[in-house]
Parts: C-alpha cells; structure tokens; sequence
C-alpha cells in the first residue's frame, strides 16, 4: 500500500528507528568478522563471559570516532539513536549526536546496491567531464604555444629588419662621408636613393648585405629580449613602448618643465597681440605643471602601492583599477618625439598581469560548464589547498555567499593558559577529541624512546595535527573569508615561492574570477573604478582623515549613554569613551521585501568629529533658494569594518553597537538576534517538502492538525460509501464538531491527541468495527449491525453466546498490559497485512495497543506516525472492498430502475431482503 511515511512530522522517529536496525546489522556484521579472525587464527571459541563482554562494548566500537562515551555504557551514537525511538525532537540532540546519526544513514546507505551503482555511474560522469576539461586545457596551452611561435616568428623578422635598417643607415652615412672629399655625388643625389639603390651601388656592398644574418640565425636569447618586449607591447596596446623608472619619469617631467619655461623666455616682449597670446597661454600651462608637480609625488607614491598590490592579487578587476589609477597620476604618457609610448616599469608588469588574468579568465569561462558538470557529480566538496601549515581553504558550491572557508589546526600551547583573543592557541586537553591510541601495532615498547621510534609515531599522527604531538582526533578551527578585500589579502599574503601557496594562490586568483563572472558583476563594480574626470587616486583621503580626533569624546559618550536603560548602563559603567571600542552593526538589506532579516557585522571605532548637517523646515525638503538652510551640529563616528572599508554613523548607532558588541562577545543571559541571517538560511540541497512559509512550524501541533483534517477528507468518502449506517459525518454532526475543535484549539497537544482518537474511533465504526458483518451476524443474531464497541461486543457475549473473533485475549489483558508484554507485543501486527482485511484492525488487541500509545505519546511525531498507521489500514481496507454505491443486484427490478445506496443496502443478502419478502 502507497504511503507518506516519511515527511515533516514522522521523520525524526522514522530515522530513528532506521538508524537502530543498521546500528544493530553492524554490530552484527562486527561480531562475524571478530569471529571469522578467531576461527582463521584456530583461536578456541569464545566463552559465554567473554561474549557477554563482548555485547556490552559492542556499541562503543562502531562509529568510535564520533566522540567520547557519555557514561560507561552507550556512546554518543546509542544515545541519540534512543532519543529518537522514544519520539523525541531532533533537534534536542547535541551537534556530535546530529554528526553521529548523519554518519550511519551515509554509511549505509554507501552500502546499498543502488547507491553504489550511482556511484559508479558519478565515477564515469566524472571521469569523463575531467577528460573533457583535460581537453580544454590542452586546447588552451595549444593555443598559448600557436601565439607564443607567432611572437617569435615576428621577432626574428624584427630582428632581420633591423639589421637591414642599420646597415643601410650605415652604408648611405658612409657614402656621405665619401662624397665630401671626392664629391663625385651630389648630396642631393644621395638623399634621393633608396635602399636597394645603395644595396646595389657596388659589388662589395651587395655581397655585405647578402652576409646579413638572416631570420633563423639569430640565437635563443636574442630572439626571448625581443619576444619579450613585443608581449610587452601588445599587453600594453602600443607599436612601440619606452620602458621609465621612476627617477627618470621625474626628470623627464624636469625637462617638459625646463622647456616651457625656455620657450617662454624666448617670446621675450609681447609685441602683438597673437604673442601676448601665446605668453599667456603657456604662462597657464606652467601654473597647471607646477601646480601638478606638488601633489604628483603622494598621488604617483600611492599609485605605485596600489599597482604592487594589484599585481599581488592578480585579478583582472583590480589589475585594471590599479593602471587607470597609476596613468591619472601621470605615470605614463605619448612621446611625441619618438612617436612611441612611455611608461612605468610597474605599469608594464602590470599589464603584462593583467593579459595573463585575461587568458586565465577566458580560459576559466570556456571551462566554466564542464567544471559544473564535474562537481555535480558527488556533493562532496574538495579543498581549493593548502597553505604551509596545512590549513585547509574550501569554497562550497552551494554557498550564496560565496564565501571561502578555512580550516586550520589550533597552535600547541603547554606553558600557559592562552587569553581569550588569541583563539587559535589552545592546550593539548582542549584540542583532543576522544581517547588516545594504541599504538602497541606502529613500533615496539623498547624503540619507542628510540630517535627513528619517535619519528616514526610523529609521522603516523601528522593526520591528528600537523605538528604530530597529538595521538588523538584534533578540533580544528573554521573561519571564512566573507568579503573580495578579504581573499585579495589572503592571495597578496600567500608565499608564490612556496610550492603548495604558490598552487592555493593560482586556485584563489580562478575563484575570485569564478566569483565575480557567478556574480554578474562583469570585470569590476563601476563605483570601484577611477574615471577620466576624477582629480587624482585618493586627492580627499587625506583630508577626511585629517577631519576626525583620537580622543576627547567623553563629553558627548557620557550624555548620550543618559538615554539608555539601566541594564545597558551598567554595562558600561566602566567605560569613559568608546575610541577604540567594538561595535557589533545591524543592518537591514532590504527593508520593503525583507524587514525581519538583518545583518550583523563587527567594526572598531577609530575616531568622531562634528558634523554640519542640513535640517529641512518640512518633510519634503522642498525649500526655495532664498530660505536659508539651517545647520545642526552632531556627532559623528568613523567606524573601520572588519570586512574593509569605512562607515559612520551617528551617535545612537554607534552607542548601540557597542552595547550590542558587549553582549554578543559575553553571551549576555536574553540576549538574542531574533533578525540574524542563519535563522533564515534555507539549505539548497534540501528543500522542505512543502510550502516555504510552512518549513519552521513543520514539526507544530498545529501543523498536526491540519495534517489531521487534510487525511480525514481523503478517506472520508471512500469509507462513507461501504457503511451502512453513517454516525460520523451524519445529522449528529460529530464530524463538524471535531474539525471545528482542530481548528480553534489544535495549537496545543492534548487537542491533537485527543482528535486522532477520535479519527480512529471514526474510523472503525466507518469500516464496521471487528470482521464483517455476515460473520457477526451468523455467530450472534442479537448483535447489532454496525456501531458496537468492544464493551458492548463483550458485555452481549454473556449467556453462551460466541465472542467475535477479533477478541484475542479474552478481555483480560488491557493496552497497557499488552503493550508491555515482551510476547503479545512481537506476535501482534498492527498493520493490515494480506488480502484478508475486513476492517481497520485485524484484532481488537492490535486496537487496544494503538490507543495506549498514543494516549502515553508526549510529541507530534508518534501522532504523526498513528495517524500514517491508521491512514494505511483505512487505505488497505478500501483497496479489498467494493463500494455499496455500485454494488451488483440479482433482483429483477435492478435492471430497469434506479439503483442508489439504499436500494444496494436493501438487496444485499442479510441484510433488509428477508424484511421484503
């Protein structure tokens, strides 16, 4: 029979009971390789003591890893598989009991045939999207190396031509030389040859060009000078490219400026008025220069830091800023002279960054499908690498946030206590998980005290901690990287020298490429990018910062903490200014679609100022231009986030956030963010089975009853339609009655119970109690024919009279008793099982069983599960009877007349035919 047996309400005892059979199959498994070893070994069989010992630490050798015993008994994973089976809530478990349950469903299910053909099948989908994305890369080096021979096929030429050039500048510059003394060619003459002119003016010349080295016989390293500095060219997008320092970029700027004021002393007195003009023309562009020439050192100094750092990072956003950045600050520029471009040293090793972050970045779209179809095929996610300390950095494919996470083994720490802010020093105590091990099977007693003996256990327990001093499972410490400042400092900070930071580092510089083409954002955000009209990379940051003071706030913290409560004031009783300070920010994203989800964000006060702010005379703000605006003065904090950048905010905020700081870091007794992210976070890879709105108030009463109303009305019609006489849903009104107290008091427990017993009792009488009612009838003429209880079932037996067949135990044994009896409860099946199903439950003691435990159930899950029961019993009853509506007649008058429920009733043998004869 089809059913939900598993959903939101059941699950949790349903897991329960799932995990206990393969908790037990692998205890089982356990013992037969235990004894499998012994009789390989022709060890004698082991004692019945011995066996019994062997039961009683069963549970502790499965699944040891998943932490410490909580008594002497049972381990973390007994514990929560025994919470569960007794009905309670999932989420009562603590986070290693959750771990522990996860860990059986996975293993066991990794041990079903389904899933390992999967698994091979995931193999194969994968192996073949790596052999596809192998494709591609190779695709991409081909090319690489197709460009790479063009460039040097174009630099041999360059190399060709230019020998060419020079010798024929060299040829004519000497026949130039000779015709002064025997002036047998005029100069004019000369002038007017052109190359092969000069090439075949005489024998001896024509045999010195045709010696000239050809394209193919240049050597390796002069053709790499060149090749080098074509990929220069075209990184930078010019034909010819001069290569400046920084002090010759200086004296260049001395000499533009040393020529102007040359050409300006040349006019001498303006004597017309096109050269007063002209005088003050470049008396204008003097001042400009000069003008220039005074912030250039501090702009060109913060553009060069900007360019290292952008070449650190190595992303195509933050190359592009930087070499916009650095050519606003005048570090490069036409040469006019030459007809080339000159430029920066950095600028060039920029851009020659930037062409590689470009071909990184096609190369990463290109393979931007057949990735995805690589990582679809496990869920596992594999680490992007490693650092020198064999931190772990991983980014989750399902992570929205796209964060990137870390995983680092905590620093060793045996002399003193560690402070609370250095959270990565921990002692070896805290640090261990679980029991330490037994390392009698790695070396021998005698050689552990031995050099090779100590090496060999620190090398074996390199996968606790890189350190290899702990002998036992380790914590590790998670973090993450939330913001693109953040990462960029991790790859400028991640060592290239270092094989295994150089590889994380090249991974890190895809995954921020990865992100930002995932994210939409193009190359860069346009408000991060310096336009053309912009006065310079940072020409007000200086003054804004000149702006704020370290100090002196005291004033202004002491009245504004007057207008918080007394709870919030002692807290900071102690404290006389908040420079300094940690301040914990909510903000709210999106306040019109989503005002109930805020975020929260850490920050440090750095310093205040006084702020003029305008002050509207309405609340539309539209004032004509001859009323003055009047300024109010308030003050203003500068913030500095933990996640980069800068906020300010007023002094109510600011007095806010550090107050909410205190209380986040000391975990404040009532202190709660209702409005915090993770308390919406939906998990993409599972999804609640139902409406969005519905998922927190799954596991409700509330819930239950809708549930209980929603299953009523499926079955209801099918019941109503092979009864006879209908007390539920009838004139009585029995059945509006129970819906109406679902729906104004079905919030609480006991009104939920109380409605599945009376569901239950529903729907026995709808299927006709206990067997059917020919057989009542034959055993029992006084018995009635439908709506008998089991009280009245058996108080009409009295007298001789035969007992239905359905009473098992002779009335005798309660619920309670049969509940508790280890015989009655392994021999009764409350199921309907067979063909053979006359009514809801095979026996009344299966009934009495089911009304006990539900009137001991203490959670919605054992309802949830009665209820499923019940539905599926009603269910099998439906699918083995026909219903009265269309049920055959063999009178005559069926075949010409109207046929309904009653005229069925009345034609069914047995029932009111006998009254009509």
């Amino acid at each position: 029979v089809p059913s939900d047996l598993v959903h939101a309400l059941t699950w949790p005892p349903v897991i329960g009971a799932t995990s206990c059979r393969i908790f037990q199959w692998y205890k089982r498994r356990r013992n037969e390789v235990d004894d499998s070893i012994r009789e390989f070994r022709q060890l004698r069989p082991m004692s019945v003591a011995e066996r019994r010992r062997r039961e009683m630490s069963a549970s502790l050798r499965i699944l040891s890893e998943c932490g410490d015993p909580l008594d002497g008994s049972t381990n973390h994973v007994e514990s929560a598989i025994n919470h569960l089976c007794d009905g309670k809530g999932y989420l009562d478990l603590n986070a290693i009991q959750r771990l522990s349950i996860l860990r059986v469903l996975i293993e066991a299910a990794y041990d079903t045939h389904h899933v390992q053909l999967g698994i091979e099948d995931n193999f194969k989908a994968r192996m073949n999207a790596v052999k596809a994305l192998d494709a591609e890369e190779r695709r991409a080096k081909k090319s690489a190396r197709d460009e790479l021979a063009k460039i040097e096929s174009a630099a041999r030429k360059r190399l060709a031509t230019d020998a060419r050039e020079a010798f024929i500048e060299k040829k004519r510059q000497e026949i130039i030389e000779d015709i002064k003394d025997t002036k047998e060619y005029s100069l004019e003459f000369i002038e007017s040859l052109n190359d092969d002119d000069i090439i075949d003016l005489d024998d001896d010349t024509k045999t010195e060009y045709e010696a000239l080295p050809t394209p193919e016989s240049f050597n390796k390293g002069e053709v790499n000078a060149i090749v080098k500095q074509i990929q220069e060219e075209k990184a930078f997008g010019a034909e010819r490219l001069t290569v400046l320092t920084l002090k010759e970029i200086e004296k260049r700027d001395e000499e533009y400026l040393k020529s102007l004021q040359d050409e300006l002393e040349s006019y001498g007195e303006a004597d017309s008025r096109e050269a007063s003009a002209k005088i003050d023309r470049l008396r204008q562009i003097i001042t400009k220069f000069t003008d220039q020439m005074q912030t250039l050192p501090h702009d060109r100094s913060l553009a060069i830091e900007a360019l290292r750092d952008a070449i650190a990072d190595g992303t195509v956003r933050t190359l592009r800023t930087a070499i916009k950045g650095a050519k606003l600050a005048g570090l490069s520029g036409d040469d006019e002279e030459n007809g080339c471009v000159w430029t920066l040293d950095l600028i060039r090793d920029a851009s020659l960054e930037l062409k590689e972050a470009e071909a990184r970045k096609r190369v990463t779209e290109a393979q931007k499908e057949l990735v995805a179809k690589r990582n679809k095929c496990f869920t596992r996610t594999e680490p992007l690498g490693k650092d020198r300390y064999q931190s772990s950095f991983i980014h989750f494919d399902h992570d929205k946030s796209s964060r990137v996470w870390a995983e680092r083994d905590f620093i060793l720490n045996e002399v003193s206590t560690p402070s609370k802010d250095a959270v990565l020093l921990k002692s070896t105590r805290e640090v261990s998980i679980g029991a330490e091990d037994k390392c009698d099977d790695f070396v021998h007693l005698d050689d552990r005290k031995e050099p090779y003996g100590k090496y060999f256990l620190s090398f074996a327990r390199q996968e606790y901690h890189h350190t290899g001093n702990l002998s036992t499972l380790a914590r590790h410490h998670w973090s993450c990287y939330s913001t693109d400042r953040s990462l960029r400092v991790l790859v400028k900070n991640l060592d290239g020298k270092c094989a295994k930071e150089n590889a994380l580092k090249e991974v890190l510089k895809e995954t921020l490429e990865t992100l930002a083409l995932s994210a939409g954002g193009g190359d860069g955000n346009p408000s991060d990018v310096a336009s053309a009209d912009d006065p310079g990379p940072n020409s007000t940051a200086s003054m804004g910062k000149t702006d704020f003071y370290s100090s002196g706030d005291e004033k202004l913290f002491a009245k504004e903490k007057e207008t918080l409560t007394k709870e919030d004031v002692d807290l900071l009783k102690d404290m006389s200014s908040v420079i300094g300070r940690r301040v914990r920010l909510r903000r709210i994203p999106d306040p019109h679609r989503a005002p109930d989800v805020a975020e929260y964000s850490m920050a440090t006060i750095t310093g205040w100022k006084m702020e003029n702010v305008s002050r509207s005379h309405n609340a539309e703000g539209d004032e004509s231009e001859e009323t003055a605006v009047p300024q109010v003065s308030r003050p203003v904090w500068r913030l500095g986030l933990d996640d980069g950048g800068e906020m300010h905010v007023s002094a109510t905020e600011a007095i806010e956030g550090v107050v909410r700081a205190i209380k986040w870091s000391t975990e404040y007794p009532g202190y709660v963010e209702h409005d915090a992210p993770f308390l919406s976070y939906r998990n993409s890879l599972g999804r609640f089975c139902g409406r969005a709105v519905e998922a927190p108030s799954s596991l409700t009463p509330q819930a239950f009853a809708k549930q209980l109303i929603k299953r009523e009305q499926d079955l209801y019609m099918p019941l109503k339609n092979r009864t006879f006489e209908n007390n539920w849903g009838g004139k009585a009104g029995a059945r509006q009655a129970w819906v109406s107290s679902l729906k104004e008091c079905g919030h609480t427990f006991e009104v939920v119970r109380d409605g599945l017993l009376t569901l239950e009792n529903a729907f026995f009488d709808l299927t006709g109690g206990f067997g059917s009612v020919d057989e009542k009838k034959s055993e029992d003429p006084t018995h009635q024919l439908n709506g008998v209880t089991h009280d009245e079932s058996a108080a009409q037996s009295n007298g001789g009279a035969h007992e239905p067949a359905a009473q098992s135990n002779g009335g005798t044994l309660s619920g309670k008793d049969l509940l508790y009896d280890r015989t009655s409860r392994f021999d009764i099946e409350l199921e309907s099982l067979g063909d053979d199903v006359k009514g809801l439950w095979n026996s009344s003691d299966a009934r009495e069983i089911f009304q006990e435990i539900i009137r001991v159930s203490e959670t919605e899950s054992i309802l949830a599960l009665g209820l499923d029961l019940i539905c599926r019993n009603a269910q099998a009853y439906i699918n083995r009877t026909k219903s009265s509506v269309v049920q055959p007649t063999t009178t005559e008058q069926s075949s010409g007349g109207y046929v309904g429920r009653r005229r069925a009733a009345m034609q069914r043998p047995g029932a009111y035919a006998e009254f009509f004869r």
